[in-house]
């Protein structure tokens, strides 16, 4: 029982080097901004990104198939480790694997809130994906509450389900498909 746990922590580890190795320095994409491309992390009262947030012009490269990259690992690993869980009561006191549920849970909330960290960047980096970062930040601001509520054994019915409410409104706009159930061509 103590291995698989063990050798999850260590995977997540090297998840996260191997995540946060990918990312751009912030020393050479601070130097190469201009004015007009500054990009900052504000957004309006409205809930819309302001003109100051996003760039006018692409200032990463291939930032829509990174943002879908990043999206799709975020949904990925929420379901597998927060909402699904939570669908089968492993996170209400007195279940079974309880605690082992929990650990994977807040593991896997640091890589979906570091990877959500990069999507919102490639998300300013393009002014056609700016519309999803009031999105983005509704995940991480309701990440952080679910997150915490099943710390504390806390977890109401329907809170995670606002969190998966708010990935299905960025899954359908972002365009980004959950796997069909219809058999892969040659495979039967």
């Amino acid at each position: 029982m103590r291995k698989p746990v063990i050798s999850l922590v260590i995977s997540l580890i090297f998840l996260l080097s191997g995540v946060t190795a990918c990312g751009s320095s912030n020393d050479s994409t601070e130097s190469k901004k201009t004015a007009g491309q500054t990009v900052s992390s504000t957004i309006t009262e409205t809930g819309s990104p302001s003109v100051d947030t996003c760039a006018s012009a692409g200032t990463r490269k291939i930032p829509k198939t990174r943002l879908l990259a990043d999206l799709a690992l975020t949904y990925g690993a929420f379901h597998r480790y927060l909402y699904k869980p939570y669908k089968a009561d492993a996170f209400h006191k007195g279940a079974e694997g309880r605690g082992k549920a929990i650990t994977k849970a807040v593991l896997a909330s640091a890589v979906i809130v570091k990877l959500l960290s990069n999507a919102k960047k490639n998300a300013a980096a393009d002014p056609t994906l700016c519309k999803y970062l009031p999105t983005i930040d509704g995940i991480k601001a309701s990440l952080a509450s679910l997150t915490s509520k099943i710390k504390n054994g806390t977890v109401a019915p329907g809170d995670a389900d606002g969190t998966n409410g708010l990935f299905e409104e960025l899954r359908k706009g972002a365009g980004f498909a959950a796997p069909s159930s219809s058999a892969l061509p040659g495979l039967g």
